[in-house]
């Protein structure tokens, strides 16, 4: 099934490697610090529904797989979460970690984490008793996209959507049109400024929805566990968690938390990209499902959320 989505080389919409090119050439350091303090300094209270209602007009450029609005798209992440991962009692599933891995991706895989994957999910996380949560970050991990709505800064999709990349790092080979070399005059992608094992939380990344919806997540105080911010931060870096020729890029980066926290970036990206179908389901009840979930995990079910105005 793999070979059926995320297939850029059969993609006929020009669109999607224009996006790409821009991202690559475009997304500097320099526009993600900026980014991140904007979203540190002034913000405006949201009802979240407000916010969720917003993503029904979006639609993602850099997206092979579907041309649906994003609210489409996250009701069937967020579905298949639920299908695929969680019990009637919203424990996790007894899952075999490593059959979350292609045979190439596990090969891969360094083997003191692979004792440590040695397991099931619910006895890796033995910590967490009730993943409601996950269904909840199924629903709102694209939330990000409506910074390229003319209220929340009218961006470029290239600074929106998209897989996310490390900045101050030579661009992986397996990322996305790497062979068209858009990457070639962006200094930011053209050197290595970090130590190895430093973690991917101590790195600049590519300004997008994921950095965007993180951020503003934690300083609302939401009752999301960190487990949940992580996957929503990273849940684009494909580079990582799902590589294209199955050999993971940015390695030397990654330290213990991030080898920890891989099995459940690799469950949600599972529910994320094949969950996509053309078929629309009836949403006017979505609401009533995630109402209780959004009412236990965001204080008042209201959001603190920045416009970002900062590209010309």
């Amino acid at each position: 099934m793999s070979d059926i989505f995320r297939n850029y080389d059969k993609n006929k919409n020009n669109t999607i490697e224009l996006t790409y090119r821009d991202m690559l050439i475009h997304q500097k350091m320099e526009l993600s610090i900026l980014g991140i303090s904007i979203i540190n300094s002034k913000s405006y209270r949201y009802n979240i529904w407000d916010i969720i209602n917003k993503l029904d007009e979006i639609v993602d450029d850099s997206d092979p797989d579907t041309d649906l609005p994003q609210i489409i798209h996250c009701y069937q992440t967020a579905e298949s979460i639920r299908l695929n991962y969680l019990q009637p009692n919203m424990m996790i599933k007894n899952i075999e970690i490593k059959s979350l891995f292609t045979s190439q991706e596990w090969n891969d895989v360094p083997l003191q984490f692979k004792n440590l994957y040695n397991t099931t999910l619910d006895k890796l996380y033995s910590h967490i008793i009730y993943w409601d949560w996950f269904l909840l970050i199924g629903f709102i991990h694209d939330l990000g996209k409506v910074m390229l709505l003319p209220e929340f800064g009218n961006l470029p999709q290239y600074m929106v959507v998209g897989d996310t990349f490390p900045l101050g790092n030579k661009l992986d080979k397996n990322y996305v049109f790497y062979n068209k070399n858009y990457h070639a005059n962006n200094p930011d992608l053209n050197l290595n400024i970090y130590m190895d094992n430093c973690g991917f939380d101590n790195v600049i990344f590519s300004w997008g929805h994921d950095e965007y919806l993180a951020r503003t997540l934690h300083i609302n105080k939401t009752y999301l566990p960190p487990e949940a911010l992580y996957i929503i931060r990273y849940h684009s870096f494909y580079s990582w968690h799902t590589p294209a020729n199955g050999v993971m890029g940015y390695k030397h980066l990654a330290n213990y938390k991030d080898w920890y926290m891989l099995p459940l970036l690799k469950c949600f990206q599972k529910a994320d990209l094949y969950s996509k179908t053309p078929n629309i389901s009836d949403n006017s009840h979505i609401k009533s499902i995630y109402d209780d979930l959004i009412h236990k995990y965001i204080p008042q079910k209201m959001l603190r959320m920045s416009s970002c105005f900062f590209i010309s």
